[in-house]
């Protein structure tokens, strides 16, 4: 039997296994403690609700049938057929396997919006209750930067709970939602509920050297245009990039993403060009990003690609190749707080989005359709 391993316990990580870990023997790599299946759509509501994450944080025993789960402090060096690590006991460690799937993931400026270095759900839990703490007890106001879905949920969120609490969202482009379908549609429909909550919305500017999250003393931010904000409380929600937590070769990333390149069958040539020592890469890690929901069409061409080599033991003609497709070209769904929304389908409207994803998120049905999970 062929032996892989995987590297990150992500949602496209956890997907490949669950495709594979049946018919094969797979060892799954988690940087840290953590513990759970990590289901990012839900950590702006978790920041101002901590508790939820009892549900949304799902056990990755739940997720993980078959495989082993190996947590480790470091990842070293990636090559055909062994992983260098430094393992849970500070020791360097080689592990060997007949393939490698990368799956690694994306970091962002904001820790609290996305943690790369493994914190168990019980720190998670203690990092969203520190910054639930600050927003209740801030005198100035909270700054959000970035006008992605990240930054526009946490500032529907925040005002939800904190409607006495002053909330400026700046991004950097004129419309909400970079990458969103209809997104002048949905740039509209977000903007007027936001203001309506309160959110003092900064579009078409931006704040130089401003990358980390902040809580203290009151501060003045001053835009490019020269826009005076004052804020005790920062979320950067902004810079997302591709997380490749090893050195890698020239030539191994993708100029414009910083992103893992792959060929349409998932493979990282520039990393093993050894059609018999593979290594393939999925997700947020590639340079063509994380799907979210329609990571399946990415996780399809693995498949096929690593079910050949088992046959095979060759690389060569799979089956299936990945076409990629413009995130444009996907369905959009936001939370705007607990009572505001918006969905793309099968136009740009409030009230499919408020059925969809207002009231739990949309978990119960992600973590059922993904993973079998009942929560």
């Amino acid at each position: 039997m062929s032996s892989f391993i995987v590297i990150g316990a992500g949602w496209a990580g956890l997907a490949a296994v669950q495709k594979l870990e049946a018919s094969t023997k797979i060892t799954v790599l988690e940087v840290g403690s953590k513990d759970y299946v990590d289901i990012n759509i839900a950590n702006p509501r978790m920041a101002v609700e901590p508790q939820i994450a009892e549900t949304a944080y799902q056990p990755l025993s739940k997720a993980i049938k078959r495989a082993e789960l190996k947590h480790i402090k470091e990842i070293k060096e990636v090559s055909p057929g062994k992983v260098v690590v430094i393992n849970a006991k500070g020791e360097e460690e080689t592990l060997g396997a007949d393939g490698i799937i990368i799956a690694t993931g994306s970091k962002q400026s904001s820790p609290l919006m996305k943690d790369v270095t493994g914190k168990s759900k019980e720190e998670r839990k203690a990092q969203f209750t520190a910054f639930r703490d600050a927003v209740k007890n801030s005198k100035a106001g909270v700054l959000v930067v970035g006008g992605g879905t990240t930054g526009v949920e946490l500032a529907g969120e925040i005002r939800t709970d904190f409607s006495d609490v002053k909330c400026t969202l700046v991004s950097k482009s004129d419309l909400l939602l970079r990458g969103s379908a209809k997104r002048e549609s949905m740039h509209k429909l977000a903007l007027k509920q936001l203001e309506t909550m309160g959110v003092n919305v900064v579009t078409g500017d931006y704040i130089e050297d401003l990358n980390e999250d902040y809580v203290g003393e009151t501060k003045t931010f001053t835009t490019k245009k020269g826009r005076e904000i004052v804020a005790d409380v920062v979320v950067v929600c902004a810079g997302g990039t591709p997380n490749v937590p090893f050195a890698v070769a020239d030539g191994t990333l993708d100029v414009k993403t910083k992103g893992l390149v792959v060929d349409g069958a998932m493979l990282c040539e520039k990393l093993s060009s050894d059609e018999n020592k593979p290594i393939w890469a999925v997700g947020d890690c590639t340079m063509y990003g994380g799907r979210g929901m329609f990571i399946d069409p990415q996780v399809a061409a693995l498949v096929a690609s690593v079910s050949h080599f088992m046959k095979t033991g060759s690389t060569k003609n799979t089956p299936m190749k990945y076409n990629h497709k413009a995130s444009e070209s996907f369905p959009s769904l936001i939370s705007v707080g607990r009572h505001g929304a918006a969905f793309s389908l099968p136009f740009a409207n409030v009230r499919l989005g408020k059925m969809l994803k207002c009231k739990d998120l949309g978990v119960a049905f992600i973590y059922k359709k993904a993973f079998g999970i009942k929560v």
